[in-house]
């Protein structure tokens, strides 16, 4: 079998891989990942050839981590890949690379006429292999606004300090608002200072299923399991919520939980809410969760929205590719998660470059007509509220959780909590929960408060009619 031939094996098998596991279903595999085509593995990247009518951006985002998740499981190795426009000009190197496995010629662009770069766009894979962590999530794209900051601060101690003073540290947030990009930064930044740590990634679904699969299997698999755990100098845990529903994984969390924290190992968790919040958990789970620092994530403010687009726009896209009206569109009407308003722009720019003219705000309505339909449609949470009521009044979100009770920011906290109390079902402790910790007697009276003050102060009132219209 020649090098060419082994080529095409090993893409057969990541491609059966894909499908097997059913990652990108049938619609992503039929539409994209069936039109690959893989030119050369190098040993260390595979270099992947697609076709120019397909969004190419849509398709990188979507499915490069399925590409590379499967290329490590069928190669017992992580690669970097690299895609090529099909019909592209490649450099003299990749072009000599493909003429070695095909024994082709290289074409030779004329001088008078200078061939077009071929679009290449390289993504370093997960690193080491196996850490489950993603290269691209850095704190270079992490956008740090009100809504993030105390959260981010805790992560920056934890990467520049080695004595665990955060241990655990656990992150809360709705879906949708950076939990996952802040976990694997702190873990690639670790990696990164020190390429020796061994930092291991997990969501607890994937933590739960490989414990099943280990206890189901014989011989040396559940102590080949509990070492892989227990021998990370930093775990990170995504999603612990979700191991409430597994008795027997939360019992074996609890003994690797222990067995990291007593040898003075790091552990980082996550959730969509606080560790006293999650049904089913054990007590004595619950308890360790809350021994170290926990900290929240806010939906982010509008400044902030700003900020991600231009971010995320500069980084991926050509800057002139949409206006700044359409930027602030976007900014204030896809407000309830980050991972929304980045599918936002990736819709309008991708049209855009479809397009090949100027995106108005008008086109930017007809195309995310569904998402911000979708958006109404949702239910309204706290955190929504208060950073509607912060935005109304010209105060930071974190004056709005925290301490301080001056006029100008205990009126505006006391009208979140009525507005939370009468557009959410969230109970009155949780409501205070979410406000820095107050009992359910603090919301009380703030609700009654605003609701007398209602009935004399018009001003007020229009303004409470103005923010209630938007959770109607």
């Amino acid at each position: 079998m020649n090098q060419h031939e082994k080529e095409q094996a090993i893409w057969t098998q990541i491609t059966e891989d894909l499908r097997s596991v059913g990652s990108v279903g049938e619609y992503g595999f039929e539409t994209y990942i069936s039109k690959l085509r893989l030119l050369r593995d190098t040993g260390t990247k595979l270099v992947l050839e697609y076709p120019q009518d397909i969004v190419f951006d849509w398709f990188e985002i979507n499915y490069h981590d399925h590409i590379v998740n499967a290329a490590v499981r069928v190669l017992n190795a992580a690669r970097s890949i690299e895609y090529v426009a099909a019909g592209a000009t490649e450099d003299t190197e990749v072009c000599e690379q493909v003429a070695a496995t095909t024994a082709a010629p290289c074409p030779t662009p004329q001088k008078e006429e200078k061939a077009p770069a071929a679009r290449r766009r390289t993504r370093r894979s997960s690193s080491p292999a196996n850490s489950g962590l993603n290269a691209d999530y850095t704190f270079d794209g992490y956008v740090v606004g009100s809504n993030n900051e105390f959260a981010y601060a805790a992560a920056q101690a934890i990467v520049n300090n080695k004595d665990c003073t955060y241990n655990p540290l656990f992150v809360h947030g709705d879906s949708g608002l950076g939990k996952t990009h802040l976990l694997q930064a702190i873990g690639n930044a670790i990696q990164a200072r020190n390429e020796g740590t061994n930092v291991l990634y997990v969501t607890s679904e994937d933590f739960t299923n490989a414990y099943i699969d280990a206890i189901s299997k014989k011989g040396d698999a559940l102590n080949s399991f509990r070492r892989k755990y227990r021998k990370a100098d930093v775990l990170l845990i995504d999603d612990v919520q979700f191991m409430a529903r597994a008795g027997k994984t939360q019992e074996e969390f609890f003994h690797t939980f222990n067995a990291l924290f007593e040898s003075g190992k790091q552990i980082i968790l996550s959730a969509d809410c606080p560790a006293s919040n999650i049904t089913n958990l054990e007590a004595r789970l619950t308890s360790r969760f809350e021994q170290g620092l926990t900290v929240s994530l806010q939906a982010p403010d509008y400044e902030t929205r700003m900020a991600i687009l231009r971010n995320k726009l500069r980084k991926q896209w050509k800057s002139d590719l949409l206006s700044n009206e359409v930027l602030e569109f976007l900014a204030k009407n896809v407000t309830h998660s980050i991972r929304a308003l980045e599918g936002a722009l990736v819709r309008m720019t991708s049209y855009a470059s479809f397009a090949r003219r100027n995106i108005t705000v008008a086109d930017a309505r007809i195309q995310l007509k569904d998402l911000l339909r979708h958006q109404r449609n949702a239910k309204v949470t706290v955190s929504e509220i208060q950073q509607r009521v912060a935005e109304e009044f010209n105060i930071r979100l974190a004056d709005i959780n925290g301490r301080r009770r001056t006029a100008a920011i205990a009126h505006p906290r006391q009208v979140a909590m009525y507005l939370a109390r009468k557009h959410t079902d969230t109970s009155l402790q949780d409501i205070g929960a979410a406000f820095g910790g107050r009992d359910h007697g603090t919301v009380l009276h703030a609700a009654r408060t605003i609701e007398q003050k209602l009935q004399d102060d018009a001003e007020l009132r229009s303004v409470v009619d103005r923010l209630a219209a938007v959770f109607a």
